[in-house]
């Protein structure tokens, strides 16, 4: 199923917004964007800074998102990380967030909130 979503978004043009999402990674789909993420390195560990490399792409012909942040938390123990990430837009709907780090294995939940639409993933951490 994420490869037909993946699929259907790659490549497509709206009202001018040319959008592109990169193959392999993680696909999050929602009401007003799209977005495929990948950590750096693709294997996180516990106690170490990482990075996320992700792509928007807006729907509906909206532009791509002005406003981009990126944070994590963990649902069961109801708290999120130590350290606030730093997002870097590489332009054409591409960005880049520093300063991630997980303190504690467990199942962590990416939140991405693009112009206030707030999109979330979740990825188990041992």
């Amino acid at each position: 199923m994420k490869e037909a979503v993946a699929a259907a978004l790659l490549g497509f043009a709206v009202q001018g917004f040319a959008c592109e999402l990169p193959a392999g990674g993680n696909i999050v789909d929602a009401p007003r964007y799209s977005l495929v993420y990948r950590t750096q390195p693709a294997r996180i560990s516990v106690g170490e800074h990482f990075a996320l490399d992700f792509s928007v792409c807006a729907k509906d012909g909206r532009p791509p998102p002005s406003t981009v942040k990126v944070d994590a938390w963990m649902p069961a123990h109801k708290h999120g990380m130590n350290y606030k990430a730093e997002v870097n837009a590489l332009g054409g709907g591409r960005f880049r967030a520093v300063g991630l780090m997980f303190h504690m294995p467990g199942l962590w939940q990416f939140l991405f909130d693009l112009d206030g639409e707030r999109i979330a993933d979740s990825l188990p951490i041992e």
